[in-house]
């Protein structure tokens, strides 16, 4: 499912340095002409930059999440909850905004071309020249491709919304580690250094008790995505990368696995039921379907489940009488026939551990169909289903 958690961006450092003239601090606009000249941009390129108050970071971070998830946080949060992609956990989504809060310096914000600094000290200029470069690469990303505008637009699909992240998460991180090295470095010393920051911000969000699917959702675009961004810019340098950014990968099949992205349309899921309300209708994607079922049947397998990956879609709708009743269909498309005969035993056998809290009291209804290449789970969908 989806996150929109990584577009808050440099969230495994610490604070900014005050300053008095001019709502952009100094180390960033230093860094500006140095983005602009690196990433092809006109020399009177410049965002604009607010100042925001550290008291009023939290809420704004609220608000920004509000408008980029599928749903209202705190229902976001059972949904993720009800489906097993996190344990039920008391105010998870208030220990996410305090995350959140306690490591963001600024973000950049697309719809009005500007960078949001907080206002908060900063330990060294170093570490603060490191995190605009990286911002005023999303920036620039806005400015040349609107990758930033175009993933907030795919609200109603994870799996693409995911990948357009890895990619520009990815593409912000090789600006910043070819503009903070003294001299060109290797493309193993890149990875390197990325796989470093990669851990720092696992190892925080992990002492901040969020749970594995946050952990996971955050490192995933810095991690992957450079990873595929690097592989284009060895390959073809600038021009390479532009067209990843130009045309960004639309599933995270084609990122972990090479595969092609064949997404399944909504008139492949059923009508919602009269008496019902649609809740959310999105894709998990290869990524999400790993992580989802590696957490009963160990990597190796549910990586194989992922790599069969072909498409998936799932509408999710609740009782227009009862809200607390909901109910759940799932499509998921293999590559080929063979592998839907093996999916199908193995989605049978561990779907329902993970759907073990759809609902309160009994565990839910759950049936796992096969036809062609396609499964189907029902959860609790009323009957007759189509």
């Amino acid at each position: 499912m989806r996150r929109k958690f990584t577009t808050f961006a440099a969230t495994f450092f610490l604070a900014l340095s005050a300053w008095a003239a001019t709502p952009c601090p100094p180390a960033l606009l230093t860094e500006v002409p140095r983005v602009a000249q690196l990433r092809g941009l006109d020399g009177r390129w410049q965002p604009r930059c607010e100042l925001l108050a550290a008291a009023s970071l939290k809420d704004r971070l609220a608000t920004k999440l509000a408008n980029e998830l599928p749903l209202p946080p705190k229902l976001y949060m059972e949904v993720l909850q009800r489906l097993g992609f996190v344990p039920s956990t008391p105010e998870l989504y208030e220990r996410l905004l305090d995350f959140y809060a306690s490591q963001v310096l600024g973000f950049y914000e697309p719809s009005r071309d500007t960078m949001v600094v907080v206002n908060r000290p900063l330990p060294s200029e170093e570490e603060s020249s490191v995190v605009w470069v990286h911002e005023l690469a999303h920036a620039a990303q806005e400015a040349r491709f609107g990758l930033p505008t175009k993933l907030l637009s795919v609200k109603d699909n994870s799996d693409q919304q995911r990948s357009f992240s890895a990619i520009a998460e990815g593409e912000a991180m090789l600006v910043m580690l070819l503009l903070e090295s003294p001299s060109p470095p290797p493309t193993e010393s890149l990875e390197q250094a990325a796989q470093a920051l990669v851990e720092v911000s696992k190892s925080l969000a992990r002492s901040a008790n969020i749970g594995d699917f946050f952990v996971e959702d955050l490192a995933f675009p810095y991690a992957q995505g450079l990873r595929t961004v690097l592989s284009a810019y060895k390959k073809g340098g600038w021009p390479a990368v532009d067209g990843l950014l130009t045309n960004p990968p639309t599933c995270t099949a084609h990122l972990l696995f090479g595969s092609p992205c064949n997404h399944l349309a909504n008139r492949a899921l059923p009508p919602v039921p009269e008496g019902f309300q649609e809740l959310l209708t999105d894709s998990l994607g290869a990524w999400a379907v790993k992580f989802w079922f590696s957490q009963v049947a160990g990597g190796e397998e549910a990586e194989k489940l992922a790599r069969a990956w072909d498409g998936d879609r799932l509408r999710l709708i609740r009782d227009a009488r009862v809200p607390q009743r909901w109910a759940l269909c799932w499509k998921l498309r293999l590559k080929r026939q063979a592998k839907a005969i093996w999916a199908q035993a193995f989605v049978r056998q561990h779907v329902s551990k993970l759907l073990a809290s759809f609902r309160q009291g009994p565990p839910p209804q759950v049936t796992v169909v096969s036809e062609g290449r396609t499964l189907t789970v029902w959860v609790d969908w009323p009957a007759p289903q189509p």
